[in-house]
């Protein structure tokens, strides 16, 4: 590091852009196991389609975390 200290305000965006792509995962898998047992197939689906939402936005906010977030050498 260059010396310079991260503030309050990058480490609650870093933990903002880690936790909601894994909560949306969580509650996906979740309620979609819940849907599955009640024989719910639409909800299913939607489920399905919220984890995949929730895997696309982490791997966008891991490149975007370290494409720009990486301190010059």
């Amino acid at each position: 590091m260059s010396g310079q200290t991260e503030g309050l305000g990058m480490l609650v965006l870093r933990a903002w852009m880690w936790l909601v792509p894994v909560a949306m995962l969580v509650a996906g898998v979740v309620f979609g196991v819940i849907a599955a047992l009640d024989e719910s197939w639409g909800l299913l689906t939607v489920m399905l389609f919220i984890c995949g939402l929730g895997l696309a936005l982490l791997f966008v906010h891991w490149w975007l975390l370290y494409r720009f977030g990486r301190q010059p050498e």
